[in-house]
């Protein structure tokens, strides 16, 4: 009973703050946006969350990148040391002839097309890398949960180099910037908007293995 009321009353604790931090912001909220709106044609982007995220916020979405990969290290580590190395998930067995295969084929060639044209139109219109390749590894998973290819063995140095390159290329990119701009992930003047495509382009790859690979799971079967 102790434990109890000693648990209620932390938890009243809690939502009294949270109650009290609420009521306590100011009216109206403090905003950059019209900061943001001043200085986005320095970015050379026309979709004003890119030039938020890869410029403005651009630490912010590089450690985002990172998270999503320590996740899938964080998956990974549930598996056995006996299938270490090996494939994620267990292998999907579903008649060649059913419903899941048929939607296997169908979707995801429709479902590339349109990954990939959110991600290409995401410099200047709603769109980008996350949503992209959010995409792709949901077609991705389909083909997998139908049997018509299997996930990866995690072992391959491909697939490693893959699933590091874009959060490396984005640190090597900030890194250009102390040296150039004076700021790390700082944008010389007239490259911003060529340097933002470089990291997308870089991470949109990256992205779509990382989260389809978080689905698929811990490795469960032996590398072949």
């Amino acid at each position: 009973m102790a434990t109890r009321v000693l648990a209620g009353l932390l938890a009243l604790c809690v939502t009294v703050g949270l109650a009290l931090a609420v009521l306590a912001l100011p009216n109206p909220a403090p905003t950059l946006a019209p900061e943001t709106a001043e200085n986005m044609a320095a970015t050379g982007v026309g979709n004003p969350i890119t030039a938020v995220l890869l410029a403005f916020r651009a630490m912010d979405t590089l450690l985002e990148a990172i998270v999503v990969l320590f996740a899938l290290i964080g998956v990974w580590s549930l598996a056995p040391d006996t299938v270490w190395g090996g494939r994620p998930g267990p292998k999907q067995c579903v008649d060649p002839d059913g419903i899941l295969a048929y939607l296997a084929r169908v979707l995801p060639p429709i479902g590339i097309i349109v990954g990939t044209y959110i991600f290409w139109i995401g410099a200047d219109l709603p769109g980008g890398k996350f949503q992209g390749a959010t995409l792709l590894a949901a077609m991705w998973l389909l083909v997998m949960m139908a049997g018509l290819a299997d996930a990866p063995p995690i072992g391959r140095t491909w697939l490693r180099t893959a699933l590091v390159a874009g959060p490396v290329v984005f640190i090597g990119v900030g890194a250009a910037g102390a040296v150039f701009a004076g700021a790390f992930l700082g944008y010389p003047d007239g490259l911003a908007k060529a340097l933002i495509k470089l990291i997308e382009w870089a991470l949109f790859p990256s992205l779509a293995l990382t989260l389809g690979l978080i689905v698929a799971g811990a490795p469960q079967r032996a590398a072949e």
